[in-house]
């Protein structure tokens, strides 16, 4: 009758957006990806969740992270509206949440809007667009914390942004390929109490790009290839960059 309950993917993430990939997620830092504890409802295009709460924190003073706060009480609500059709779905979600760590709480509030765009018998464009205050957590993997705390020991939820695009090309049945471009931004508050240089080497931003080759000689059975760059940039200006190739066989049942 519409009830879910248990562990599943959040409300929040739009699990049917991402590109096929060989890397198991591809487009890490730009997609929301959490599962999770909780109780969804969902009635026509639209699905309501409370889900499980957790905050993540930085401290500004020595850029300690802490990622077992088991200090909430109130759920994280979510929203999310859909459209479905023969040229795809379109997808958008909200998000509000408390964030709590000791007697210091703060809140936060996102937005993610996601999809997939069939272009033709052989063409596809699935992306994501999301951005918001603490939910860290969330995006790409906890590439950023939920919030920072400064050194009065005040909590501030910390703004992020991220997104994917991905184009994905049938060649035949048999021979697929993916182009993938993902990127993540994370807003450090240098007007902070205590933020010095401790502090710079906090993530800024991180972008990649993916290109893949993916064979099924038979049914189910998938043989693949990708290669990934990927760089990512401190607060200092300081970066680094990683080039990586992946092999895959796989037979799903």
């Amino acid at each position: 009758n519409g009830w879910l309950a248990g562990q599943t993917w959040s409300n929040f993430q739009d699990v049917a957006a991402l590109p096929d990939a060989v890397d198991f997620v591809g487009v890490t830092e730009g997609t929301t990806f959490v599962r999770q504890a909780q109780i969804r409802y969902t009635k026509g295009p639209w699905s309501f969740s409370l889900d499980n709460p957790h905050t993540t924190v930085s401290a500004v003073a020595t850029a300690a992270r802490n990622n077992t706060s088991g200090d909430n009480v109130l759920p994280d609500v979510t929203a999310r509206y859909m459209m479905k059709g023969d040229w795809g779905h379109f997808t958008v979600a909200g998000m509000l949440r408390q964030l709590k760590v000791g007697d210091e709480t703060d809140s936060g509030a996102a937005i993610s809007a996601s999809g997939k765009y069939v272009l033709g018998s052989s063409d596809d464009l699935r992306y994501m667009a999301s951005y918001g205050s603490g939910i860290g957590r969330y995006l790409g993997f906890g590439l950023g914390a939920d919030a920072e705390q400064d050194a009065n020991g005040d909590l501030h939820a910390q703004n992020v942004w991220g997104g994917f695009v991905g184009w994905r090309h049938a060649f035949s049945p048999k021979l697929r390929s993916n182009l993938m471009y993902s990127f993540a931004g994370i807003d450090n508050d240098k007007s902070l109490p205590g933020f010095g240089p401790t502090s710079l080497g906090a993530t800024e931003k991180a972008t990649s790009w993916h290109a893949n080759l993916i064979y099924s000689p038979f049914p189910r059975l998938d043989v693949g290839a990708e290669i990934g760059f990927g760089v990512r940039e401190l607060e200092d200006g300081r970066e680094g960059d990683l080039t990586r190739f992946h092999t895959t066989v796989k037979y799903s049942f």
